[in-house]
Formats: structure tokens, sequence, C-alpha cells
């Protein structure tokens, strides 16, 4: 069960946050989204289908609103998996915060990258950046294994690195795009 919606529908702008491994309830971003996704973070599929459910349930109840989507870790992973799906959907976009999808360049590939990574399967195995027209904004801090495998785990463990992000989604613009490697 998803947590409850913190706004009214059809406002004009709508935001949706998945949170990563243990991040049930995506509290990450309950204060900045209007939906949190719910999910096993151990099941990443039920993260998958439950992101779609929301994002279509609130497509079809309002069609004009532009649907911001923002994700971490592995809920960043989970939401590159739906926007290659989906890469042709309109008036909306994505925020992935620490991406283990991400393609190298610059730095290294995400955890994805790594030998043995495809056991875990789809949603998660492999890297890419084949999100066509579909507004994409990645940020990785240099020093986050998760994003970047050249980065090595100090950072992840003792540096701070993998909670040092923005997770308001409202401080992103509506049709960001590219990399921010910082």
């Amino acid at each position: 069960m998803s947590p409850t919606a913190h706004a009214d529908p059809c406002g004009g702008d709508w935001a949706i946050g998945i949170g990563g491994l243990g991040d049930n309830t995506s509290s990450v971003f309950v204060p900045f989204v209007n939906q949190p996704v719910g999910y096993n973070s151990l099941d990443p599929m039920s993260g998958l289908n439950e992101l779609d459910r929301l994002f279509w349930s609130h497509r079809n109840q309002c069609p004009g609103d532009h649907i911001r989507l923002i994700g971490h870790s592995e809920g960043a992973g989970i939401l590159h998996a739906w926007v290659t799906a989906h890469q042709d959907v309109g008036n909306a976009n994505a925020i992935l915060l620490s991406d283990p999808k991400r393609a190298p360049g610059p730095g290294w590939g995400g955890l994805s990258s790594t030998p043995g990574s495809g056991i875990v399967g789809y949603p998660l195995a492999g890297v890419d950046d084949w999100f066509g027209g579909f507004p994409v904004l990645t940020v990785c801090n240099r020093d986050d294994q998760i994003c970047d495998t050249s980065a090595g785990w100090w950072g992840y463990f003792f540096g701070g690195a993998h909670s040092r992000y923005d997770f308001n989604v409202w401080n992103y613009g509506p049709w960001d795009s590219g990399v921010w490697y910082r």
C-alpha cells in the first residue's frame, strides 16, 4: 500500500518520489512530493509496478498535469528502468539521484555496471542512457560508489556521499536534462 498523497489532484504540477533500499515508504521524499511510492525494496519489481500504477492513475485523473518523478539509489534505478520503457510519455520529467544504472561518463558507470550485477535481474541490471526524448537529469556525487564505481566505498560509508543530494524535487527544473557530476 502506498503512503497517502499530500495534495489536491490536478494542480498543474505533481510529483512522485521513490526511495532506495530499505526506504520502503520513500520517506526521504515525503516532505517534497505529492505521492511517495510505497514498495518492498527487496522486490524491485514491486516498486516498478507501483510507480507505473501511480503515474498512470494520476495521468488519467489529471491529463494536463506535468508529472515530476524523482528517485534515489535503488529508487533511481527503478525510475531509470521505468523511463527507458516509457520514453515517449509527454509532460513529465525524471531526476535520478545516485542512479546505480548510470552509464559511464563522466566517471565510471553505476553499481549495475559491475561484473555479476546481472544476477539481480530487471529492473536493476545493466547500465544505459536510453531515455529518448524524456527529460532526465542524473545527479551523481563523484565520491558515491552507487553511481560511480571508480569512487570506491569510502565516500559511501564515511564521507556522506550517498546522502549528500537535494531531495527536494521542486529545486529542479521541470525540463532539466543531462548529468550533474559533482
